[in-house]
């Protein structure tokens, strides 16, 4: 199936930029769960990622290299989740994020390590609401002594085209001052979804 889910203004944008990018299919609901699977058990930080099931899948839009060991998913309302890798390759980020953002990707959230939230700030996404965390919700596989209890960051992309955030990569200046906390996951992400609504409006009366 090769690498259709690249187009070639991103291409362009990956060569002038001198960044490698890996080849990207599509992926049905039972492979990408399947491979999720494998790379949460083989990756020590896997609990970071949330595994969703196969009819959740079905609904989304889902991107794997061709080998199946990293993957994106987009959701039908534009969140970017179950963003895995198994290890293997190395700056693969740097593929799925545009590839991500170029197919309608605009939020996600993550568990606040100072290693990811850097990663998604390269992107141009920007931070605008974070909850602390919750060991009600937390994974079961969670290493408190290791990674601690740290805040879940909610983001919103700045709009820019995959192709100007690759062409931008690590230009991004990302302000952390403005960042409001709630007291549950649901308001921490109605407020940022609200901020989404909000801009999409001003924009269509621009």
């Amino acid at each position: 199936m090769g690498d259709f889910a690249i187009t070639e203004p991103l291409k362009q944008a990956y060569i002038k930029k001198n960044i490698t990018y890996y080849p990207i299919r599509s992926a049905t609901p039972e492979e990408f769960f399947e491979a999720i699977g494998n790379a949460k058990r083989i990756n020590e930080h896997g609990a970071f990622v949330t595994q969703h099931t196969p009819e959740e899948y079905s609904k989304m839009r889902l991107f794997v290299t061709l080998d199946g060991k990293a993957g994106i998913a987009i959701t039908k309302d534009n969140n970017i989740v179950s963003v895995f890798n198994g290890g293997e390759k190395r700056g693969v980020l740097k593929t799925l994020m545009p590839i991500a953002i170029e197919y309608g990707g605009k939020k996600l959230d993550n568990y606040n390590s100072s290693k990811l939230s850097a990663l998604y700030e390269l992107y141009g996404f920007h931070p605008v609401s974070k909850v602390k965390f919750n060991k009600q919700f937390a994974p079961d596989d969670w290493n408190y002594e290791r990674d601690g209890e740290p805040d879940v960051i909610f983001w919103i992309h700045n709009g820019d085209s995959a192709e100007d955030v690759v062409l931008n990569f690590g230009k991004y200046f990302i302000p952390w001052d403005n960042v409001k906390e709630f007291n549950t996951y649901e308001d921490a992400e109605k407020y940022r979804d609200e901020l989404i609504e909000k801009i999409e409006q001003l924009e269509k009366t621009i």
